[in-house]
């Protein structure tokens, strides 16, 4: 009976996943283009054609259409079903791993809000900071309601705050710009909020882990082309160093090695982009987000 239960509430978060996915996606277009995400009603981005109910089911909808535009015929893209399917997905995770509880109900608000950020900052290069401040304060209540820790979550939000904007900052030493956006100074300071200072630090060393597979593959392709073989040696180092200290053992040495590697290579980096005419963006909301809810959940 208990299983029957349990797969009946399953089915209806995955169906409220699909219908809040699809609702993302509109506050994925909309949040950073100075338009309501409640009016005007669903449209068609292409011809600007109010979309009728039926057009409007997840995943369904694209389907029947064969992912074009009732009206104009025009291409969807494929953002939205894919949006839908994986916000049903987060959905259902949450409630499997943590059942009608209020940390369901957090991871879920946690989780969204690093889809929507994910995604905007890959669309556009930009997030809606205020939807990293809408999440830390959901961390600290749910922190000081539910797990008694206030203090940790601020702590966590200060050490969040203060570490990114220092790293941040360091690019006034050798450009006229930061190092990266504010945007990932709130998202630090939020996750901080909500998982506390030795949860942040797990979380910026995934992080990190996930930055090195996904984005320094590319940086490295372009310093190797541009023959600053000094960068991807120093790359190398920290990788191997930091993967050491990850899997082998959390010895001195191997933490030393990251530090001397690390700041080396920051600077090496902030002095490269001074003479970088056209610096390449490295998105580090992608890597957040997978870090931290790889902490959440595993």
């Amino acid at each position: 009976m208990e299983l029957v239960n349990s797969n009946y509430i399953l089915f209806w978060f995955c169906i409220i996943g699909l219908c809040l996915g699809s609702f993302f996606n509109v506050v994925i277009l909309r949040s950073l283009s100075d338009e309501s995400i409640v009016f005007p009603p669903s449209k068609c981005p292409k011809c600007g054609e109010r979309l009728k109910p039926w057009h409007n089911i997840p995943v369904i909808s694209y389907l029947f259409l064969r992912g074009k535009c009732a009206f104009c015929k025009e291409k969807i893209s494929l953002q939205y079903p894919i949006i839908e399917i994986i916000t049903m997905g987060l959905f259902a995770l949450c409630f499997i791993k943590f059942g009608l509880t209020w940390k369901c109900l957090f991871a879920i608000i946690l989780s969204s809000s690093l889809l929507i950020m994910t995604m905007t900052d890959l669309k556009e290069k930009l997030i809606d900071c205020n939807i990293a401040i809408g999440f830390g304060i959901v961390g600290i209540i749910y922190n000081w309601f539910v797990n008694g820790v206030l203090l940790e979550s601020i702590y966590g939000l200060l050490l969040g705050i203060i570490l990114m904007e220092l790293i941040a900052r360091s690019g006034y030493l050798f450009t006229n710009d930061r190092a990266f956006g504010e945007g990932d100074t709130y998202i630090a300071g939020a996750l901080g909020a909500c998982f506390g200072l030795s949860g942040l630090i797990q979380i910026l060393f995934n992080t990190l882990i996930v930055s090195m597979i996904f984005i320094i593959p590319m940086f490295l392709y372009k310093q190797y082309k541009n023959k600053n073989k000094a960068i991807c040696i120093l790359f190398i180092i920290f990788i191997i160093s930091a993967l050491a200290f990850k899997t082998i053992s959390q010895d001195w040495y191997f933490i030393l090695a990251i530090i001397i590697s690390g700041l080396w290579l920051l600077i090496s980096i902030l002095k490269n982009l001074k003479q970088d005419s056209c610096p390449m963006y490295l998105p580090l909301v992608p890597a957040f987000s997978i870090g931290a809810l790889y902490f959440l959940f595993i």
